[in-house]
C-alpha cells in the first residue's frame, strides 16, 4: 500500500480494500441483533433508546464522568436530570458509590465499553434488576466483541452504537432493544436529495484520502467542478473543495458545541440512508477486526518502555475490535493542541459537560485531561502509524525515545 501523508483520516474512509476479506469477522457484532434498527448518529440512537425507556422531566439518567457530550445531550433533550457516577482505573461504574447515592427518581444507568474494550456487564446488569433501573449499554466505541459470556449489546435493556467510527459512511447509528415489552421505533423516510448526499459523500472522502485509485481524479475532479459552479453562481471566487467529513467543516471546539446542544428531534427520527446502511452491513468485517487488533498491539509495543506517555490499558482482550487506542500523557499540554493542528488523527474528552462533581474514587476527569485516543481504524497505512508514532514522540516523549518499529505486521494479533 503506498504511504499517505499527514493528515490521515481520523474514522474509516471508503477504498477498494473496503471490499477484501471474508464477509463475517470472527468475534460477534450488534449488527447481527435481531432487534435492531439502523439510526442517523450514535446521539439519535440514545435519544431514541431513552424515549423508548419513556424517559422524561423529573427522571434521572445516570451517566459516567468520563464522557462525550453525546452521551448528555439527549438526556437534557427530553428535559430529563444528568446526575454523574464515578468510574474505577479500567472504565467500570463504581457501584459501591451508585448504591450509597442513586436518586430515588433514576430511570436509567448508561455504561459505556470504553475504547472498544468491552466492559464486564454481569455485576452491573444484577446491580440494576435488583433496583428496577433500565441498563443502557453503551457501545459507540465497541460495534465488535463479547462482554463476559454474551455479546456486546446483550446485557442492556437498551444498547446503542455508531456507525462511523467502525464503518466509512457519512453518519449512522444502532439502537437494538433486548427487553421484550419494548418497541422500537418508526422512522421517517429519507429524501432523495440526502440519499444522493451520503452516497456522494463516501465516494468523496474516499477519492480526497486518495483510497480509490483509477477514480480519485475523476472524483475530485467532478466535486472540484460542483464547488466552482456553484462559487460562480453566488458571484465568489472559486475556492478548493472541501472533504466532506461526518461532521461538516468544524473544528474540534465548534463540534464540541454542537454535540452539547440540544438535539434536532426530527433529524434524530429519520432513517438512515440506503448507501450509509449498505456500506456498513455488506462489507467484509474480518478486515476491520484483524487491522484495528494490529494496530492497538502496535501502538503498545511502539510506547513500551517511553518515559511521558503509556498504554492506558495495554491488555487487548481476545473478543473484541477497538475503536481507539487511549494514551496516557503526563503532560498533554500544549502538544495535544500541536496534533490537532498538524492533522494526526487524535482525540481528548476534555470538554465535560458543565457542573460534572469531584467524586471519590474517580478517574474520569484525570482522563478527560490525561488520555488521547488515538486513531487505530482499518484504513490506516502503515505509514499513518509510524508518523503518529512519532509525533507523539516528538512532542511528549523528547529524543531519547526508542525507535518506532517498522514492521507493523509483526504486531498482529488475533482474536481468539
Amino acid at each position: 500500500m503506498s504511504a499517505s501523508p499527514l493528515p490521515a483520516p481520523r474514522l474509516p474512509v471508503v477504498g477498494w480494500n473496503t471490499f477484501s476479506g471474508p464477509l463475517e469477522a470472527p468475534v460477534p457484532t450488534l449488527l447481527a441483533h435481531p432487534r435492531q434498527v439502523l439510526t442517523t448518529s450514535g446521539r439519535a440512537a440514545i435519544l431514541l433508546a431513552l424515549e423508548c425507556l419513556a424517559v422524561g422531566p423529573e427522571d434521572v439518567v445516570l451517566l459516567p464522568s468520563y464522557h462525550c457530550p453525546t452521551m448528555v445531550s439527549p438526556v437534557m433533550t427530553l428535559g430529563a436530570e444528568a446526575v454523574f457516577y464515578p468510574i474505577d482505573e479500567h472504565g467500570a461504574p463504581r457501584l459501591d458509590w451508585l448504591t450509597a447515592h442513586v436518586p430515588a427518581r433514576t430511570r436509567a444507568l448508561l455504561v459505556p465499553h470504553y475504547f472498544g474494550l468491552p466492559q464486564p456487564m454481569d455485576t452491573v446488569r444484577a446491580w440494576c434488576d435488583a433496583r428496577g433501573i433500565a441498563l443502557i449499554e453503551d457501545c459507540a466505541h465497541a460495534m465488535f466483541g463479547r462482554a463476559g459470556a454474551r455479546a456486546i449489546g446483550s446485557w442492556g435493556d437498551v444498547s446503542i452504537a455508531s456507525l462511523t467510527k467502525f464503518f466509512p459512511t457519512p453518519e449512522g447509528g444502532v439502537l437494538a432493544l433486548n427487553r421484550a415489552d419494548l418497541r422500537l421505533p418508526d422512522l421517517s423516510p429519507v429524501s432523495r436529495i440526502d440519499q444522493v448526499k451520503a452516497a456522494s459523500d463516501i465516494l468523496h472522502m474516499g477519492a480526497a484520502h486518495d483510497r480509490l485509485p483509477g477514480l480519485n481524479g475523476l472524483i475530485r475532479g467532478a466535486f472540484a467542478l460542483k464547488s466552482g459552479l456553484r462559487a460562480l453562481l453566488r458571484g465568489e471566487r472559486p475556492a478548493a473543495t472541501p472533504v466532506p467529513s461526518r461532521h461538516g467543516d468544524l473544528d474540534e471546539d465548534q463540534e464540541i458545541d454542537a454535540n452539547m446542544a440540544l438535539i434536532d428531534l426530527p433529524l434524530s427520527h429519520r432513517a438512515l440512508t440506503r448507501a450509509s446502511g449498505w456500506i456498513s452491513t455488506r462489507v467484509p468485517r474480518r478486515r476491520i477486526v484483524e487491522a484495528r487488533r494490529r494496530n492497538y498491539t502496535f501502538f503498545t509495543e511502539a510506547f513500551a518502555g517511553c518515559d511521558g506517555v503509556h498504554a492506558l490499558l495495554p491488555a487487548l482482550p481476545a473478543d473484541c475490535a477497538p475503536y481507539v487506542f487511549p494514551l496516557w500523557v503526563r503532560t498533554p499540554d500544549p502538544g495535544y493542541a500541536e496534533m490537532r493542528r498538524l492533522g494526526v488523527p487524535v482525540s481528548r474528552w476534555d470538554r465535560l459537560w458543565p457542573g460534572v462533581p469531584a467524586l471519590p474514587g474517580d478517574v474520569g476527569k484525570a482522563w478527560s485531561h490525561h488520555v488521547l485516543q488515538l486513531a487505530c481504524h482499518q484504513d490506516l497505512t502503515d505509514e499513518d502509524l509510524r508518523r503518529i508514532v512519532a509525533e507523539v514522540k516528538r512532542l511528549f516523549v523528547g529524543p531519547a525515545a526508542p525507535s518506532v518499529p517498522t514492521d507493523i505486521a509483526a504486531a498482529a494479533v488475533t482474536p481468539g
